[in-house]
């Protein structure tokens, strides 16, 4: 029988509010080439996890003797890898500036680093590049890994917040007396206002204003559109449901508020009666 002597070295993984279950699974961490070839040479193995990857090492010699070897023969003291988003609105539904170009970086030696019983929460850095070619870079240092004890490095995002818009484009001429959207966890709508959308069409506009609703990978909110009676006069009368849970803005419209700071973002919804 072969006995293997792998050992876990560190871990990696990345976490996000706007998913349901916290962890981050469109991020793929890939060691770059010089990387990749020492991973080869010296016996190294990848585990992917959904949200990131734990590294094993496969050596007979104390784990700093070794990384002190690779050290002197790669001259090189740290491990690096690209980072590749699988998720084409991950920018969208994230806290970052709306129109930032550029690359997320992290290094285990940010002294912005959080560190936590070997937990170390990596500081986010935005490198700005008119093309880049990958989400982000990610560099860990040998000297970290040692002084750590197989350390876990965790990368956090958080989803973004927005202010919410709902257009209602009365087509068929739906009767409405006093519209209004019902309140949700003190979340109020203001409106309605009659404007004019892209499509030259009118609608009634309602907006979540100044509060604004953090995005999230499944519905969290449910909000009607109900209309006053007609005997409205009368106490005691209940308002009538004209449609009955609204929708989740689509993560993939982002509209940019006007007159305002550039990340204070929109998500227009269109809606038809």
């Amino acid at each position: 029988m072969i006995q293997s002597n792998y050992i876990k070295t560190f871990g990696i993984a990345a976490y996000h509010t706007f998913f349901d279950s916290g962890k981050c699974n469109c991020l793929h961490f890939i060691p770059n080439h010089k990387t990749d070839k020492t991973f080869k040479k010296f016996g190294f193995k990848i585990n992917p996890i959904s949200n990131g990857f734990d590294l094993y090492s496969n050596t007979k010699s104390s784990f700093s003797d070794l990384l002190n070897y690779i050290a002197q023969t790669t001259q090189q003291d740290y491990f690096e890898f690209d980072i590749k988003c699988t998720n084409p609105n991950f920018i969208l539904f994230t806290t970052l500036p709306i129109n930032w170009i550029g690359a997320v970086t992290y290094s285990s030696q940010d002294p912005k680093n959080l560190s936590n019983n070997g937990k170390i929460v990596l500081n986010q850095t935005l490198e700005n590049k008119p093309v880049s070619t990958h989400f982000g870079h990610l560099k860990i240092y040998f000297e970290d890994i040692i002084t750590a004890n197989t350390p876990l490095f965790q990368i956090n995002f958080t989803a973004r917040a927005t202010q919410w818009q709902y257009y209602f484009i009365n087509k068929n001429a739906v009767q409405l007396n006093n519209p209004s959207i019902t309140e949700k966890e003190n979340i109020q709508f203001e409106g309605p206002q009659n404007v004019t959308i892209p499509t030259g069409e009118s609608a009634l506009l309602f907006t979540s204003n100044k509060t604004y609703i953090t995005l999230s990978e499944k519905p969290k909110y449910k909000f009607d559109l109900i209309s006053s009676s007609s005997s409205s006069n009368q106490n005691n009368t209940k308002p009538k449901v004209i449609i009955k849970g609204l929708p989740n803005p689509d993560v993939s419209r982002i509209g940019i508020i006007e007159n305002s700071d550039q990340n204070q973002v929109a998500s227009p919804m269109y809606i038809y009666l």
